[in-house]
């Protein structure tokens, strides 16, 4: 969850969700050994052994990196309670805290997403007997995953700020953010993302 990238606070409200959404995943990598694909030729390969070196050789390194429970691993170690010892400095408890950042891996499987949604529109299409138009499909794609990209880059933004104990200069200070709920620093860092995204400019750097 990108939210407890940049907010450490909400880690133990989200917990047991960002577990879950981990074993998910991890199911779906077990899935996508045993499940088909299409090749150049436009056919269905189903052999075992090129299914598992097609997925090997494709988004497994990614699949696997986004799916590993880390934040049951940083709580079973002691890293996110208050008197954690695994380390002894701030800057490398930092720095294990930033493993979370591997979960922005899971935005290459956005485009497979879409392809699953295309599908469930066809099948709409077929059971309700009704046409959908490309331009709204293609324009409700583009809605979605820009909305979806903001909230990513919001919360890294947020992330890298707060990484660096919030300097002076720093576009949260200038807004008056650092004491202000999850809730009021996350619609800033939304609508500073899609500021930076349609290339419109506010007070804030």
């Amino acid at each position: 969850m990108p939210l407890s990238l940049g907010w450490e606070e909400l880690n133990e409200f989200f917990f047991g969700m960002n577990l879950a959404v981990d074993f998910i995943f991890l199911l779906d990598v077990c899935k996508n050994f045993c499940t088909g694909y299409v090749d150049e030729n436009d056919a269905i390969i189903m052999d075992v052994k090129l299914v598992r070196r097609n997925y090997l050789t494709g988004f497994f390194i990614t699949d696997f990196c986004s799916s590993i429970p880390l934040d049951l691993i940083l709580k079973t170690a002691g890293v996110d309670s208050v008197g954690g010892t695994v380390t002894g400095t701030k800057q490398s408890l930092k720095m294990l805290k930033t493993l979370r950042i591997t979960k922005l891996l899971r935005l290459f499987r956005i485009n497979r997403l879409f392809q699953y949604l295309k599908k469930v529109m066809l099948l709409i299409e077929e059971t309700l007997n009704i046409r959908i138009s490309d331009g709204f499909t293609k324009l409700m794609r583009l809605g979605v995953g820009a909305l979806i990209l903001a909230h990513w880059i919001g919360c890294f933004n947020f992330l890298l700020v707060r990484l660096h104990d919030f300097p002076s200069d720093s576009w949260v200070v200038y807004a008056g953010l650092v004491d202000k709920s999850p809730y009021v620093q996350w619609s800033w860092s939304f609508f500073k993302a899609l500021a930076q995204m349609i290339m419109i400019g506010f007070e804030t750097p």
